[in-house]
């Protein structure tokens, strides 16, 4: 490998390339680390210039690189070690390179897509196994203690706001059931508090083991909690509240 320094030895030379050897002659050159190209072009732009197109080839070929590589590391895949700095390949093969790379980009992603929707699911599934084994002990020990209810006529033209009217709408009872995160129960309650003017009764059960959190996959504590809500109304805000 040469040096550029000041105190070698060098020399101004000129050479006239065919096109269609430009590449190899170059690439050879560049192995030997010995030449210092001069730009005879500095007033065209560099959009212009008729090396754009194998300098933008070049550029998304060491992002697919990038992404493979980052893919294979998080997988705790070994890489093979090969050389530092390995020889430019024919021109040819850069041809080929840049089709598989973007074939294996293509189905890489696919298949982390895949990966992720169905970790989602296994998340999503365990979640709905353990708010129903929780919110089932719930009602177990609920049952001896169920109140009774008069059926009365629609009430949709009264206030829910009247207590009188809340006792006559025993009939219309629902239960939503869920699973929150520990550090958002507090603003859970208090949104609820605000938005159905406390006419919802709310039970937290804290899961015996912690789950990983779909968005950031930490892995946190979660608590079950089952809602009453007495009419249609109560029930459309606590159902947007749970959505949020």
């Amino acid at each position: 490998m040469g040096s550029l320094f000041r105190s070698e030895s060098m020399c101004l030379a000129q050479l006239f390339l065919q096109s269609g050897t430009a590449y190899e002659c170059l690439s050879a050159l560049g192995e030997k680390g010995l030449v210092q190209f001069r730009d005879l072009n500095q007033n065209v732009s560099s959009f212009q210039r008729k090396f754009v197109g194998e300098v933008k080839r070049c550029e998304e070929l060491e992002r697919i690189l990038v992404y493979l590589v980052q893919e294979i590391t998080r997988a705790d895949i070994p890489l093979p070690e090969g050389e530092a700095s390995p020889p430019a390949p024919p021109l040819k093969h850069v041809l080929e390179m840049q089709e598989q790379l973007q074939k294996l980009e293509v189905e890489l992603r696919e298949v982390t897509k895949n990966k992720e929707k169905l970790r989602k699911n296994l998340l999503e599934l365990v979640e709905y196994t353990h708010m129903l084994r929780i919110t089932k002990t719930f009602l177990k020990r609920n049952v001896e203690f169920e109140p009774t209810y008069e059926e009365f006529p629609a009430l949709e033209n009264d206030s829910l706001l009247d207590y009188s009217c809340m006792q006559r709408l025993g009939a219309k009872l629902g239960f939503v059931s869920g699973l929150i995160q520990q550090g958002r129960v507090e603003a859970f309650e208090r949104m609820l508090w605000r938005a159905c003017k406390g006419y919802t009764i709310v039970t937290y059960a804290e899961l015996d083991e912690s789950l990983e959190d779909p968005e950031t996959g930490e892995v946190i504590k979660w608590y079950v909690f089952l809602i009453s809500f007495w009419g249609d109304q109560i029930g459309h805000k606590v159902k947007k509240i749970c959505d949020w």
